[in-house]
């Protein structure tokens, strides 16, 4: 999934930048002082630095489908992701590097959403787009200098790039669908018992249309559901 992500927003950043990879490279590597004197040309570097689940777009219910006539499948809603990167433009001459990130800058606030047509591998199966979040303040790296400090490397200006996706845990359950409910009441040593009866038991949280019909001798109750259509 990640390798998916890092190659669709290199490929945003070279169509819609637009960045001609000849010129400029776009990597994922640590921007460390070791790569940044190995450097043969301008640069373009996306560091991933942080991956928590977005609690705020959480979803706890359960995605229920019919795949077959006798067959309806529950699975857990995807978790959603927020993966964070640090954007950087690295070129020999200060106005350069400043102009190179203003123009990856503008590429990322013209697509808050990735384009379809740069999804990669399993981001194409994702229910919900990939949504990105450029350069706001309520980032989660809150003290630059400490992180480029961390990599023995040079202060530099960056960008702030979210990108939030599914992270599909898979979890289905497979059963047939309910068909009828009966409920009854009968006489056990002087006291009412209910009883309950699933045809299948599998799906008693499916909607019933419940009938009542009362019985002569001995007094029971007898309810019986039909599943809606």
């Amino acid at each position: 999934m990640i390798s998916d992500l890092d190659e669709a927003l290199r490929q945003l950043l070279i169509q819609h930048g637009p960045l001609d990879p000849g010129q400029v490279d776009v990597n994922f590597d640590v921007p460390d002082r070791e790569w940044s004197a190995g450097l043969a040309k301008p640069a373009v570097n996306l560091y991933l630095y942080d991956i928590r689940e977005n609690r705020e777009l959480r979803e706890t219910n359960w995605v229920t489908e019919r795949r077959a006539e006798n067959e309806v499948t529950r699975r857990r809603a995807p978790v959603r992701i927020d993966l964070s990167y640090l954007v950087t433009a690295w070129t020999r001459e200060v106005e350069d590097e400043h102009r190179l990130l203003w123009q990856v800058m503008a590429a990322l606030f013209r697509n808050p959403e990735l384009p379809p047509e740069l999804l990669q591998g399993t981001l194409r199966s994702q229910e919900r787009p990939v949504r990105l979040v450029t350069a706001q303040p309520d980032g989660v790296l809150k003290e630059p200098g400490d992180f480029w400090a961390a990599l023995d490397n040079q202060l530099k200006p960056s960008v702030h790039l979210l990108a939030t996706v599914e992270l599909d845990l898979s979890l289905l359950t497979v059963a047939p669908p309910v068909k009828t409910v009966v409920l009854g009441t009968r006489q056990v040593r002087g006291r009412q018992q209910r009883e309950v009866e699933e045809l299948p038991a599998a799906r008693q949280q499916t909607g019933v249309q419940v009938e009542e019909v009362q019985r002569a001798s001995p007094p029971d109750v007898v309810r019986r559901g039909r599943a809606r259509g």
